[in-house]
């Protein structure tokens, strides 16, 4: 996690930590329910592990989800590692994979965070240069030596679906799965690697600036193409819904430009990927879901406005209805959340918190 926002969302986001949360659409009621898909369930997590605290918990974290029959496959939305901490070492890397990723029994799709490498440069962390450890994440985690891709935890359940990569960028990944399309750019905080220069914004990015402008805009566009491309394909599938995974709290209301001391560069660093979700959100029609992380705690909402096209914040414009965003759990909270895809229903998505015993704090 690396951006600050307590209490800026309260107790109306508090609430769906607790049950099971759904929103209800009748309009996507598929015509043809015979050919549509059967019911299935994901896992959703991210943020972890970070620390000793939570290399233990997460352990019981995997567990519960890899004793859970009814998961086909676990969505992570970044962040492997502390950003104010866990060392960027050569070493880290192969032991993530080694000891986190291949310990789920079942595949894990993952998005890459900030903490992985954007962080890489703070002196606790190492101070490292973050494209080379930018370079480790991929090579670990996406794309080997030979060029072959990787797959991380276990094996799909029958048939397994072909997961498209960008030439230039692996870590972006697509999929269609059970009448459902997966959209993975890549896309996480600390600005999204734009380069950040405001003084109250180096609290926790300790070096006179930080990120790097051209890295940023050249990712920020592939992001962007990648996002109509999985739009275009959903559209050609025929599917039911699409589901977008990445590692950022996007600042979707504006809270951290509109501060007293404002952090304009963090915000703006989102805009086209935000109107790329837009655009594709609306011809689409049909319900799309946003999962990140970031942010730690759990909160599901539907944070979409727009007026003729564009994005407009807080309680001003058209609701996009068929738009939903899930926070996942993350470090500190190690628990994670059961998503229910269910295209015969009038509520294509179905969010229950998972609360793992081992892992709820004292009080």
């Amino acid at each position: 996690m690396n951006i600050s926002k307590k209490n800026l969302k309260i107790s109306a986001i508090a609430a769906t930590t607790l049950v099971a949360a759904s929103f209800i659409i009748t309009s996507q009621i598929p015509a043809n329910a015979a050919n549509t898909p059967m019911r299935f369930t994901l896992a959703l997590t991210g943020d972890m592990p970070y620390d000793a605290k939570g290399v233990t918990e997460t352990v019981n974290v995997i567990a519960d989800i890899n004793n859970n029959p009814k998961v086909d496959f676990t969505l992570f939305s970044g962040d492997t590692m502390s950003g104010k901490g866990d060392k960027c070492t050569d070493a880290a890397y192969p032991a993530l994979r080694t000891n986190f990723f291949d310990k789920f029994t079942r595949p894990i799709i993952y998005t890459i965070g900030d903490n992985e490498w954007v962080d890489c440069d703070r002196a606790v962390k190492g101070g490292y240069d973050p494209l080379t450890r930018l370079a480790l994440v991929r090579s670990n985690f996406f794309q080997d030596a030979t060029g072959a891709y990787i797959s991380l935890g276990g094996k799909f359940k029958g048939t397994t679906p072909k997961i498209l990569h960008d030439a230039v960028y692996p870590e972006l990944q697509m999929f269609s799965y059970k009448g459902i399309t997966f959209i993975v750019p890549h896309v996480p905080g600390s600005a999204n690697n734009a380069a950040v220069a405001t003084p109250t914004f180096k609290t926790y990015n300790d070096a006179a600036t930080d990120g790097n402008d051209v890295e940023y805009k050249a990712r920020d566009a592939a992001n962007v193409a990648w996002i109509a491309k999985g739009f275009a394909k959903a559209k050609s599938d025929e599917s039911v819904g699409v589901i977008i995974l990445l590692q950022a709290n996007m600042d979707w209301e504006g809270y951290l430009r509109d501060l007293a001391a404002p952090n304009n560069e963090n915000t703006a660093a989102f805009a086209a990927t935000k109107q790329a979700i837009l655009t594709g959100t609306l011809a689409f029609g049909k319900p799309v879901l946003l999962q990140n992380g970031d942010e730690h705690w759990y909160q599901v909402d539907m944070p979409m406005n727009e007026t003729a096209g564009k994005l407009v914040e807080k309680d001003k414009g058209t609701l996009v209805e068929n738009f939903t965003r899930v926070q996942t759990f993350g470090s500190g909270f190690n628990h994670w959340v059961e998503l229910t895809i269910d295209p015969r229903s009038d509520s294509l998505w179905t969010f229950t918190p998972r609360i793992v015993k081992a892992n709820i704090g004292k009080h």
